[in-house]
């Protein structure tokens, strides 16, 4: 490579950041099975924004999520911060029906595509399943620490009790 082209790289590498900051948010922020089908992915502080730039869509583990109906694309320019004309681009899909229960996690995925250079950020919209782990072990653990307890009380009560 060119030695002034390796000068300028970090210089573009800079720009490109700025252009295409790693600032993804989506809704619903978790999935809940037959209700949410609507899901929203949303990049921040962007620039260009043409779709042939930038792209967003869902992924299912690594692969593209099929069956989902886009509903459309919104463009809005962001508040300046400074010289900088940046903008934020919504995409809306409705999903296709993901079955019960809801997939672990799709991920919204947001990619730049620039002459030589393509650059992907992720973000994940969870699924139920992730929280049904959480909702579903804690009582299984209360059973499991009562039973325990009342393991070592009638242990304890066999070697203190009274000789009689």
């Amino acid at each position: 490579m060119d030695q002034s082209l390796c000068l300028l790289l970090p210089f573009f590498l800079g720009l490109l950041h700025r252009a295409f900051p790693a600032q993804l948010t989506v809704s619903p922020v978790a999935l809940v099975a037959e209700q949410d089908r609507e899901v929203a992915c949303t990049a921040h502080n962007v620039t260009p924004v043409s779709p042939e730039a930038l792209s967003l869509s869902l992924l299912l583990g690594d692969r593209e999520l099929e069956g989902v109906q886009a509903l459309g694309r919104d463009v809005e320019e962001e508040p300046q911060q400074g010289e900088d004309l940046l903008f934020r681009v919504t995409e809306r899909w409705l999903l296709p029906p993901l079955g019960t229960p809801t997939p672990p996690t799709l991920h919204c995925q947001a990619t730049m595509k620039l002459p030589g250079l393509e650059l992907s950020h992720h973000q994940p919209i969870p699924g139920e399943s992730s929280g049904f782990w959480t909702a579903s072990l804690w009582p299984g653990s209360l059973v499991l620490g009562l039973l325990f307890l009342a393991f070592l009380t009638h242990r304890l009560w066999r070697r203190c009790r009274p000789a009689g």
